[in-house]
């Protein structure tokens, strides 16, 4: 329930395995389907039908209580060519499509803007397009894998420039930033969800023309006091007192190479804050008034929120700008992926973020030791004539926090899309945004 008091779950961290705690979104399809039972974080707890209420274990998603029904989303178009992605929709409706009130978990400091069924519908039909920097909805019956420009079908491989994308990579929870001022804090373990939009609003840059990714620079500091909480004690520390906080640009050679970036992935973190939000900041804090160090992490809700707030340019109707979320329940997750990636990554040149659980990517691996974490990852491209399929992906956790064998830094990463596919859905997956 939101409000309620909660006992936040002690999720395991290490310099060895970052990613985020996530509080899963309760949804149900929009085909129609109730949603019965609910696998999520570390268990799973078998959800009644017949009650429509679903209650997850607080020990993996803390304090998620939602009421589950079936609510159609608008009939579509005839699409033989193109079966609408299945897209999970909230409960609760008024007659115009409005969410009334959330039917899942969300920080009440950071409300998650509505999109209407409509827009969902139009979204789910790949009609949601970016032309020529500009956002349009493309006529109905359009086949959205046909590149809007060209008239060309969307090619069945790509992978977009990645030289300076690939080298955002999140600044370590111990050292020094761009000024010389040493700290030690451990909320940065946490920011792949703010590195995963930096990877992916860097390319929005590039085809709009903002947010600005590249110049973007400032002192952070972390935002208890914005939150109206007591700075933890232990907490946060620096050579100039744990409020200091520190400094990033657009690109430093602090780690002993040229990363990128890291200015603008502190500015979603901790500084910005969309239309209605009473704390900035898309990675959370505290909760019900309590300091969490290190920080919860930015939930899959946030990242999407935090994509579309940036990709709008701060528009009053940012909610409904271009991404959305599929959650790990879709039982067509491999061919919507795969087809949302094709969209996004072929058509409109920009990333797919993925929420998934490490034990499932490449770079990850350590035999038996290899971590369930969820962390966030930028798609930038595909390959469907491979055997098997395969999606390439940024990894913004660089050496100092994840120093398995086969994770450098800068590097790209190559994973077969059944295997992506797996790291969504596995015990600490969440979905993915498009």
């Amino acid at each position: 329930m939101v409000g309620s008091t909660r006992t936040l779950p002690k999720w395991p961290r290490s310099r060895a395995a970052t990613g985020l705690a996530v509080a899963v979104i309760v949804t149900v399809l929009g085909a129609g389907a109730l949603l019965a039972g609910v696998t999520s974080g570390r268990g799973s707890a078998p959800t009644p039908a017949a009650s429509g209420m679903i209650a997850l274990d607080p020990t993996t998603d803390p304090g998620l209580l939602a009421t589950a029904s079936s609510i159609p989303i608008p009939t579509l178009e005839p699409t033989p060519k193109f079966p609408p992605i299945e897209l999970f929709v909230p409960t609760n409706q008024d007659g115009t499509g409005k969410l009334i009130r959330p039917d899942f978990w969300v920080d009440q400091r950071r409300p998650i803007p509505v999109q209407s069924l409509d827009w969902l519908a139009v979204k789910a039909a790949g009609r949601v397009a970016l032309v020529n920097g500009a956002f349009t909805v493309l006529p109905k019956g359009t086949d959205p894998l046909v590149d809007t420009v060209t008239g060309s079908p969307v090619p069945d491989k790509t992978i977009m420039e990645t030289e300076w994308a690939r080298w955002i990579i999140e600044v370590p929870g111990t050292g020094r930033d761009e000024k010389g001022v040493s700290f030690s804090n451990n909320n940065y373990w946490e920011f792949c969800g703010d590195g995963a939009m930096t990877v992916a609003l860097w390319y929005w840059q590039q085809r709009t023309g903002h947010p600005n990714v590249t110049g973007m620079a400032g002192q952070f500091v972390d935002p208890y006091d914005a939150e109206g909480v007591a700075w933890p004690n232990p907490g946060p520390r620096n050579s100039k007192g744990m409020t200091y906080g520190t400094y990033w640009s657009g690109s430093d050679k602090v780690s002993g190479f040229e990363a990128h970036g890291r200015g603008f992935e502190f500015y979603l973190a901790m500084a910005a804050r969309p239309t209605g939000w009473l704390s900035p900041g898309f990675t959370v804090f505290a909760l019900d008034g309590k300091a969490l160090y290190p920080a919860l992490g930015t939930p899959i809700t946030n990242i999407g929120a935090g994509l579309n707030w940036e990709a709008s340019g701060h528009a009053i109707d940012w909610g409904e700008t271009y991404y959305t979320i599929v959650t790990p329940r879709d039982p067509n997750l491999a061919r919507d992926l795969t087809t949302a990636v094709m969209i996004d990554v072929g058509r409109d040149r920009v990333p797919v973020v993925a929420m998934v659980d490490t034990n499932g990517l490449p770079n990850w691996q350590n035999g038996t030791a290899t971590p369930h974490t969820r962390h966030a990852v930028a798609i930038v491209g595909y390959d469907n004539t491979a055997n098997p399929p395969t999606f390439t992906y940024t990894e913004t956790c660089g050496r100092d926090c994840n120093r398995r064998g086969g994770n450098m830094n800068g590097d790209l990463h190559v994973i077969s899309q059944a295997q992506m596919v797996n790291a969504i859905v596995d015990k600490v997956g969440s979905g993915f945004v498009w």
